[in-house]
Order: C-alpha cells, then sequence, then structure tokens
C-alpha cells in the first residue's frame, strides 16, 4: 500500500529530526517545533483521533493558521481519514453547511471563530467540538498515554485523504476531495524549476485551508527540509518580514502590490521592504498589474507566475525563473497532460487536463463530478486559455466566476441574487470588477431604493468578507434599454 506521505515522514525524522522545523508567532516570540517534535505530534494526534473512533471519517478543523493546523491536517490525512480545512473568513451559514456536507464527526476551532461555532453546536449533537486553544494539549497528551496502544496504519494513497472547498456558481462551494497521490503529484514540476534547500526559510502568509498555501507552502517543506515562519495576519506581515528575512513566499497580487506602495511611501526598496534575502517568489490566483510585476524584475525580482485549481490539486503550470515571457500564467508542467477544448481559430479555448493531479471527485455529488470531465476523460477547468510552447495563456472564466485580486473566485450571478432580494423595485443586477474591487449596477424602478445604504451594509455584514459589495451605483431601469 503506497503512501508517499509516510514514506516522507519516516525519511524526516531520520534525516531532519533536530533541525528546527514550524515556527509560530506569539507575543512574547515565537513557538517552535523540530521536525522530531512535529512528527511526534503528528503521530500523537492520529492516535487521540483513532482512539476517539474517528478512523475513516470527516474531521474538520476552523481556525487561523497555526502549528496546530500542520499537526491536524498530516495527521488526518496520512493515518486517520479526510481533513476538512474551512476559511476563517466563513460565516455561520457556511460552517453549518460544510459540516452537514463532509460528514465531519469533530471539528476543531479557533477560540477568535467561537461566535460563530455557537450557534451552530445545537444543531449537530452528535459532532464533537473542540476548542484548539483550550483542548490542544490534552488531545496530544492523551493520544500519547490513554490511546498509546493504538496501531497506527498509513492510509491507502489513493482514497480521498483532504477536503478542500472550492469557488462555484451555486449558493455554496463544492468539496474537491483529493488524495495523497494528488497532493504529492507536483513537487518533481516544482523542483524543476528552483533549487529550494534545507537552509530556506518560507514566510507562510497563503491560509491552510486552500490547496496552494497547504500543499506547495506547507506540505512540500517535508519534501525539501526548509523551515516554515507562520504569518499571523496581514497588519503584521511587513515587520515580520523583517524580522524572519525568508528566502521564499508566495501570495496574491493584492500583498505584492501592498508591499510595492509600502515600499515607495518609506523610500526604501522592495528587497529591503521584503528582509533581504528572497530567492524565490510565486504569484498567483489574479493577474498581477504588468508595472508592478515590472518593477519587482526591475529590482532583482523574478515574479512567477502560478495558475491552477483546487480541483487539479493547485498544480498545473508555473513560469521558470528567469523566462523572457511575462504574459502566460506559467509553463505547463512536465508531469500532466493538457489542451484545449473546442479552440477558436486563434486557439482559445477551454483549458482541460489530464494526470495524478486530478482531483477525487467532490464530496456527495456525484452529478458535478461527472458534469466536470469531458467525454475522453479530461479535466474541464471552465477557464477560457490557449497553450503556446507549454506557456499557459488564461482569458478569463467560460463562466459567471469572477477572480478578484486576492485570488478568490465568486460567483457573479449568486452576488446579483443576493442583491435582488434585497427590494422588489429591483429589477436587474450587473456585478463585476472595477479597479479592484467587487462592483454592482443595480437597475430599479424609479431610479432609487429607500434605504439601499443600510440594506447592502446588513448584505454584507452577512457574507464572507470576499463576497462583500465595495460598490455599487443604482441606476434608473430605463437605462437598460439604451
Amino acid at each position: 500500500m503506497s503512501n508517499q506521505l509516510n514514506d516522507f515522514l519516516i525519511d524526516d525524522y531520520k534525516k531532519w529530526g533536530s533541525r528546527p522545523y514550524l515556527h509560530e508567532f506569539l507575543d512574547e516570540g515565537f513557538s517552535t517545533k523540530t521536525f522530531k517534535e512535529y512528527i511526534d505530534d503528528v503521530d500523537s494526534f492520529a492516535s487521540y483521533l483513532i482512539g476517539r473512533g474517528y478512523k475513516g471519517k470527516s474531521i474538520g478543523i476552523y481556525s487561523p493558521n497555526s502549528i496546530a493546523w500542520c499537526v491536524f491536517d498530516i495527521a488526518v490525512m496520512n493515518y486517520v481519514g479526510r481533513s476538512v480545512g474551512l476559511s476563517k473568513e466563513w460565516t455561520t451559514d457556511n460552517l453549518r453547511y460544510s459540516i452537514d456536507k463532509c460528514d465531519i464527526v469533530c471539528l476543531f476551532y479557533g477560540k477568535v471563530l467561537e461566535d460563530k461555532v455557537l450557534p451552530v453546536k445545537a444543531q449537530f449533537p452528535d459532532t464533537e467540538f473542540i476548542c484548539i486553544e483550550d483542548e490542544w494539549d490534552r488531545c496530544l497528551e492523551e493520544g500519547r498515554t490513554s490511546y498509546k496502544d493504538v496501531t497506527l496504519e498509513p492510509q491507502d494513497g489513493d482514497v480521498p485523504a483532504k477536503i478542500v472547498f472550492t469557488s462555484g456558481t451555486t449558493s455554496f462551494p463544492k468539496a474537491v476531495m483529493l488524495s495523497v497521490n494528488n497532493v504529492f503529484s507536483g513537487y518533481k514540476s516544482l523542483g524543476r524549476r528552483v533549487q529550494i534547500k534545507t537552509e530556506d526559510i518560507c514566510y507562510l502568509f497563503l491560509p491552510l485551508n486552500h490547496t496552494y498555501g497547504s500543499i506547495y507552502n506547507f506540505i512540500y517543506s517535508l519534501v525539501y527540509g526548509y523551515e516554515i515562519y507562520l504569518a499571523r495576519d496581514t497588519s503584521r506581515m511587513a515587520q515580520e518580514i523583517m524580522t524572519v528575512r525568508p528566502t521564499v513566499f508566495s501570495a496574491v497580487p493584492l500583498v505584492y502590490m501592498k508591499f510595492y506602495e509600502g515600499a515607495r511611501a518609506m523610500g526604501i526598496s522592495l528587497k529591503q521592504i521584503l528582509g533581504g534575502r528572497m530567492r524565490y517568489t510565486f504569484c498567483g490566483g489574479a493577474r498581477l498589474a504588468p508595472e508592478i510585476r515590472d518593477q519587482y524584475m526591475a529590482e532583482g525580482f523574478y515574479l512567477m507566475n502560478a495558475y491552477a485549481l483546487s480541483e487539479t490539486s493547485s498544480g498545473f503550470s508555473i513560469d521558470y525563473p528567469g523566462d523572457k515571457v511575462l504574459d502566460s500564467v506559467g509553463t505547463l508542467f512536465e508531469d500532466v497532460d493538457a489542451c484545449v477544448k473546442d479552440p477558436d481559430e486563434d486557439g482559445w479555448g477551454e483549458l482541460a487536463i489530464k494526470g495524478p493531479n486530478i482531483f477525487k471527485g467532490y464530496y456527495k455529488d456525484e452529478e458535478a463530478t461527472a458534469k466536470c470531465f469531458s467525454d475522453d476523460g479530461y479535466f474541464l477547468t471552465g477557464d477560457i486559455g490557449k497553450i503556446v510552447d507549454r506557456h499557459v495563456y488564461v482569458r478569463g472564466r467560460k463562466d459567471t466566476r469572477l477572480t478578484l485580486i486576492n485570488g478568490e473566485n465568486i460567483s457573479s450571478s449568486l452576488i446579483n441574487e443576493r442583491v435582488m432580494a434585497l427590494d422588489p423595485s429591483i429589477v436587474k443586477v450587473k456585478t463585476y470588477i472595477m479597479d479592484e474591487y467587487l462592483t454592482c449596477d443595480i437597475y430599479v424602478k424609479g431610479g432609487s431604493i429607500p434605504g439601499i445604504d443600510e440594506k447592502i451594509e446588513k448584505l454584507n455584514a452577512n457574507v464572507p468578507r470576499f463576497e462583500r459589495i465595495m460598490r455599487y451605483y443604482v441606476k434608473s431601469s430605463s437605462e437598460l434599454l439604451k
């Protein structure tokens, strides 16, 4: 029974056991785990979960990034069942949906999100809810003592071991199932592009409930042996990066734009504001303005564009350092088979892909799974693009999804439906992105809606932050005839 994750854990324990591995920022300094301490915690936590009867089940985590999250993810994936990571930005409705959708039998949550967890507890009497800050140490101790005789058998590498949620065009996101083999399908292609060493330091900012942050930043550290510092929040990034002086960093365009603006305001170089030692910087999730990318390049950086989806285990294409092609979203991975379906005369069509990175399906949704595959077995990405000399280009979505500058995909039709429900006088809504802000044109009979500001404010308070309407314009329905 093949399981690459288990093989790497065994190897890491032998090779790097005493080396510092994970660092979590605290007000008084860092909490640090060596590779040995980390892997011991993985085993203890897995013993606890299996001892509690959760073998083969969906276990959820709803929390900001933390060392506990890193222990949780690997323990569940390798030994227990399905690791389900939930966004800390999600509302109570999202949380309720995900627990029900994924059959989560035990949820670990951060105390900072307790106000969202408490309203759903009574609705799931068979689900165990555990606060990380209050109970994590107890769980590890019970794993080491009360359940020390539990036999830890690694899961088959081809069974679903990780569930991540992806944006969709319905009210709630789909649950993407990934196996261990899916997760480890991209590290060789990454290794062809960059020479990451054990001396490298990754400042991990991307959320661990997303595939790129989870797989390419965190899990592949088990392959290459580099250290990780877990960012706390965006307000402290500049200070933390100056302290850590990392060599590897991945972010969405919005973050790179903020660092660019910060460097200009402070009158310092981008190299200085990013710690002075940066070797590899990756950018994905949305398009970075060419003038911003040009400035990074002028100061000695090469921002390597990355393109992928959760369904492709965040593996599709990444730039090679120094590539002179600047308008693509990277070079196609060597270990996959990709093509363009129904291309037009200029080569633009729907990007499609086969390979070991392709997910195991949407959890409890066979119909949606079947719809996203072609008759000849390619996964249909829903993105319009083309491939020229293995360089991948993306022009936009085939459906109604919009990509924000922070990398989040949202459904414009869903936003339209929410706004339409605010008032019966609204006859049409158009949702789009303008100057990187989610914007709505609201067409109404008579040209005005009493209390629209309060209605939009109330709507925004009950949706994830990235789905909030930042600008809106109320227009007369007569303008639709123009």
